[in-house]
């Protein structure tokens, strides 16, 4: 019965994954274009790219603030950090623990006239972030779903750190974190899940197909095997981290290592977009079957 459900949900999905592709494309060509200089955080002013992703939450019509706060730097320099947090409020007269989707916006800015483009890193994230909440606005829901886009991950996962510790853990059954969803040819998404998850794996797995593959670990030292990146803790490697530090389960989705990561080279023409448009409407299925009933 849960299979069927879920690939209703996705066969639901998929009907918008042309549209998708082009609100993907929108936002993915404008988040790394030059005129947003490679999203460096750190600043005292909310930066275009903040206010680009406020301006999509709002046209969804969903409820976004920015939430600012500081952190420190170097020796001793004081940085700047803005989230952009946006709320799907629970519909139904009973609600379950809230769900929070998170995806980091910042890279690392330029250096003289060239800029870091930050394509895969992580402006993929930020745009499945904001198609997923173009498809549930529409859905009946049983829980809150919490958008954060977070700020200075690329410095230390600050901003995931502040907005976590403003959370009830109790009242948080999942954080959902994407980061680098630009598959490759081998069209395979990479999912690590705290053991706190581990009821969620098989939801996950039967939300894709063969077209889109997720593996699941829920052992950072299994998925570095798996990836070959026996130097990467996958654990502490994005913003999932921050959520697990204050005991919140998480589902990691990326696909591990990019030849391009931290270059110039992670470019808009580089993301295989219907591709992308697929991997959002599986990541979608997955959250409307939460979404749309009590825990699995």
């Amino acid at each position: 019965m849960q299979l069927l459900r879920i690939s209703l949900l996705w066969l639901s999905c998929v009907t918008s994954v042309a549209q998708a592709a082009s609100e993907l494309e929108i936002d993915l060509k404008t988040l790394t274009s030059k005129s947003h200089a490679g999203r460096e955080s750190g600043y005292a002013d909310i930066n275009k790219s903040a206010r680009y992703i406020h301006s999509r939450f709002a046209e969804t019509g969903v409820d976004v603030y920015y939430q600012s706060f500081r952190f420190r730097q170097g020796f001793g320099k004081l940085g700047y950090g803005h989230n952009v947090v946006a709320t799907l409020p629970c519909n139904t007269p009973s609600c379950e623990p809230a769900i929070v989707i998170s995806a980091h916006y910042d890279h690392l800015g330029s250096k003289g006239t060239r800029y870091y483009p930050g394509a895969n890193d992580n402006a993929s994230g930020v745009v499945v972030m904001l198609d997923i909440a173009r498809q549930l606005i529409t859905q009946t829901r049983h829980r809150d779903i919490l958008f954060v886009a977070t700020d200075a991950e690329e410095k230390g996962l600050y901003g995931a750190h502040f907005f976590a510790a403003t959370l009830s853990p109790e009242r948080v059954a999942l954080n959902v974190n994407l980061d680098m969803l630009a598959v490759n040819r081998k069209n395979r998404l990479y999912v690590l899940t705290s053991k706190q998850a581990k009821a969620y794996t098989q939801t996950i797995t039967q939300a894709f197909n063969q077209e889109i593959r997720a593996l699941v670990f829920t052992s950072t030292a299994r998925m570095s095997h798996r990836l070959d990146t026996p130097r990467v803790d996958w654990l502490r490697a994005s913003d999932h981290y921050a959520f697990h530090k204050v005991g919140i389960p998480f589902a990691y989705f990326g696909v591990g290592t990019d030849p391009f990561h931290h270059t110039h080279k992670d470019q808009f023409d580089k993301v295989d977009i219907p591709k992308l448009a697929q991997v959002s409407a599986h990541i979608n299925a997955f959250i409307s079957a939460l979404s749309v009933s009590a825990a699995p």
